[in-house]
């Protein structure tokens, strides 16, 4: 599984109107994406500014070209959403999932 991970820095009034607008119209494009699985949108206020991360979960990086297109280290920030950050990361990271664990595995081997 691929993970695309993405930042951006808001005020407050900016970061709770992009949570509002990822959740209404960005899932609804990623949504008909073949192999999109999950975002996680993340938030730590730093300052006066509020850190956005978003972490969107693909089966293959060929899913992710398909949300993304040939370019797909070039971070996708429509224009609404560019009205609502202070800065945005102009590219994106794509890490592979190498572990996942969760916590109904027992770990002390009994």
């Amino acid at each position: 599984m691929i993970v695309r991970k993405w930042r951006g820095w808001a005020d407050k009034n900016g970061a709770n109107g992009y949570l509002q607008h990822f959740a209404a119209h960005v899932q609804v494009k990623l949504g008909k994406v073949r192999g999109y699985r999950k975002a996680l949108v993340l938030t730590q206020e730093q300052g006066g500014e509020t850190e956005i991360v978003t972490m969107t979960f693909f089966d293959r990086l060929e899913d992710v070209k398909g949300f993304a297109g040939e370019q797909y280290e070039v971070a996708k920030v429509d224009p609404i959403a560019q009205g609502l950050l202070i800065r945005y990361d102009k590219s994106v990271t794509h890490f592979e999932i190498a572990l996942e664990l969760d916590s109904n595995v027992n770990t002390t081997g009994q």
